[in-house]
């Protein structure tokens, strides 16, 4: 995925993002690329647990350099991106009060629409509708699946200590 840096009149950047259908998986040299950056930056952040960096962006056809302050949880971020990209995953970052539609949803979860959309009538989910559309915030969307996926846990911890208890050797 690429992005363009434009530098705007007085210093300002603007990045222009790629359009959304331009989401695709990263290939074998690109994965390669993020997994060495990922090992020099895994080790960085070990060695400064809380980093506000200083980054300094050098193209390699000139001689231009850019330095930008870096808070830690971008930084954080860049590096999970960059750990995902290195194991051939598409990469994709949203804001949480973004709109998704019930497919988009269901995609998150990985789920049918149909299903989800049953979640949405039971009130499991927050939405609302736009037309005869139904539209889900991701926040609202990223919470449902902590809680699922906190129950989950819940449920498998207990049925792991049903079974040491019975000595079903699992």
């Amino acid at each position: 995925m690429r992005h363009t840096v434009c530098r705007n009149p007085p210093g300002d950047i603007a990045v222009t993002p790629p359009p959304a259908h331009a989401l695709s998986v990263p290939d074998p040299t690109v994965a390669e690329q993020a997994a060495s950056a990922l090992v020099g930056l895994s080790e960085f952040l070990r060695a400064h647990p809380t980093p506000t960096a200083r980054v300094r962006i050098c193209p390699d056809d000139a001689g231009d350099e850019t330095q930008v302050v870096v808070p830690a949880e971008a930084f954080r971020l860049f590096v999970e991106i960059l750990a995902e990209l290195a194991n051939g995953n598409a990469v994709t970052v949203a804001p949480v009060h973004a709109e998704l539609t019930t497919q988009q949803a269901a995609n998150i979860l990985n789920v049918s629409r149909p299903f989800l959309v049953g979640l949405l009538e039971d009130n499991k989910i927050p939405f609302r509708r736009v037309g005869n559309r139904r539209k889900v915030l991701l926040a609202d969307l990223l919470e449902y699946k902590r809680l699922d996926d906190q129950y989950r846990d819940d449920v498998l911890r207990q049925l792991t200590a049903e079974a040491e208890e019975l000595g079903l050797g699992y």
